[in-house]
């Protein structure tokens, strides 16, 4: 069934009705004939369809993939296309390109000039290595990098160091003279009547009707059904994680990116924005969401490994108000089977606040660096007093059906001393209680000497001083 949507698309204000579920980029492609979002993997991989979206209250503004996103979380945004940066001439960002020769076929070239400006639009310092990693998710396959990067350099040179705001971008061309219309707009459209809302309610979810939060595992799966059905969607929040009374609270609406970029796991674990940023690409982030990862049941979810060595908690909520909280290992039961019933959601996460900075490690390994699901990964949480660990956390991801808890392993190190022999000894032990097997991603001996590696590299991270690489090897461990 089709509902009203009211939004603004570039600088037109727009009131359509049209199936929720069907992808922005079709949208926009097929309904709308607006070409310049290309259509090439469907799967958020490419960054060819990359569009802006635009939110209220204070409006913020992210890069995202339109083919992952349902066209009912269009409702009271600025959604902003190619056409929308258009002028009579080119802007800053796209003569940059053309002066440093960075566009050849030219497909990809729009999903390239939307990320970096989504990235001057996030209202965040600007670094070269910031918008280098903006284009994460974007692939150019005839001009070569180089080339792009050079535009970068060439178009941020003047924004380093600074927090851009909506004015300055556009007094320095990067945005046309309508933005600055953008915040009003928005207003005024979030206040008309809204018969039509795609906001969801615990109550409102019906046993065969799909529910849908960032879209990013659904839209690959099912595209084809989404695309004709009329979804309940969580409509994320400005602010979705929070410390209550001792702990970080953090919303299954939460995404990857705002996960990344929150403050108080930044304080806590050094090195946490850089760690992350090996979990997809920073367009897809802006979609993913924790819920998502953790209800997508997959043996080798990022945030699932993560979340496991943060010994978190999980809290679900169901129809009838009703609510579980539970340890987040005994959520996964086998393989794609959850501890969730047919009423039920994930409202939230907990992790324990801790004043002090922690030793810790996340790490991967995939055929890519990064955006691309893990072969293996791991994440490693110590606590260390007098010499010894004190407490241990240590999850694993494609050793085992489930995203693994190393228990054993964990049980194995407390109270032991931190000495090479220590650490050789414990990857004996975690190798007893793994079970991988052999699958598209590797053979289970593969993934045997994966899991050992990435033991190595917690260690390695953590206590540089007591061992080396060569200690690894030479004992046998790689």
């Amino acid at each position: 069934m089709k509902k009203r949507c009211g939004f603004i698309l570039n600088n037109k204000e727009m009131e359509l009705s049209l199936l929720q579920g069907r992808s922005v980029l079709d949208l926009l492609r097929k309904d709308l004939g607006l070409y310049g979002t290309k259509e090439g993997c469907r799967e958020g991989e490419c960054g060819a369809c990359t569009v802006i979206l635009g939110r209220t209250p204070l409006v913020t503004y992210r890069s995202m993939p339109a083919c992952l996103m349902p066209a009912g979380q269009l409702n009271n945004t600025h959604l902003v296309t190619i056409k929308g940066l258009q002028g009579e001439r080119p802007n800053r960002l796209q003569q940059a390109f053309i002066n440093q020769g960075a566009t050849q076929c030219g497909f990809c070239t729009p999903g390239f000039i939307l990320s970096l400006t989504g990235y001057l639009l996030e209202g965040r310092t600007v670094t070269v290595q910031g918008a280098i990693d903006a284009l994460g998710g974007n692939l150019c396959r005839c001009t070569g990098y180089g080339a792009i990067r050079r535009a970068v350099e060439e178009t941020v040179e003047p924004l380093l160091g600074k927090v851009p705001s909506l004015q300055g971008l556009i007094e320095l061309d990067l945005l046309p003279d309508y933005f600055a219309t953008i915040p009003q707009r928005l207003e005024n459209l979030r206040r008309k009547p809204q018969s039509d809302s795609p906001d969801v309610t615990l109550e409102r979810v019906e046993k065969n009707c799909p529910l849908i939060a960032g879209g990013t595992d659904l839209y690959v799966q099912r595209g084809d059904a989404l695309n004709k059905s009329d979804p309940r969607f969580l409509i994320p929040e400005a602010e979705p994680i929070r410390v209550e009374e001792g702990m970080i609270e953090i919303l299954a609406s939460a995404t990857m990116e705002q996960l990344r970029q929150d403050p108080h796991f930044i304080d806590q674990f050094p090195g946490w924005r850089e760690k992350l940023l090996v979990i997809a690409s920073h367009i897809l982030r802006h979609r993913a969401t924790l819920g998502g990862n953790l209800v997508n049941a997959s043996p080798i979810a990022d945030c699932a490994v993560l979340l496991l060595a943060l010994d978190a908690q999980i809290q679900l909520v169901s129809s009838k108000d009703s609510r579980r909280r539970f340890p987040l290992r005994a959520f996964f039961l086998g393989y794609k089977e959850l501890d969730l019933k047919c009423d039920e959601l994930v409202e939230f996460l907990l992790v324990t606040k801790r004043d002090e900075a922690q030793l810790w490690n996340y790490a991967k390994v995939s055929k890519r660096e990064r955006l691309d699901i893990a072969g293996c990964n791991s994440a490693a949480v110590f606590t260390v007093n007098k010499g010894a660990f004190a407490s241990v956390g240590l999850a694993l991801g494609g050793v085992a059906p489930i995203p693994f808890t190393a228990r054993r392993t964990m049980k194995w190190l407390r109270g032991k001393p931190l000495s090479k022999q220590t650490f050789l000894g414990s990857m004996e032990v975690l190798q007893e209680e793994i079970s991988p097997i052999d699958d598209v991603r590797g053979s289970a001996e593969y993934k045997r000497r994966l899991a050992s590696a990435l033991m190595a590299d917690h260690y390695l991270h953590c206590f540089s001083d007591i061992c080396s690489y060569d200690d690894f090897v030479k004992g046998g461990a790689l």
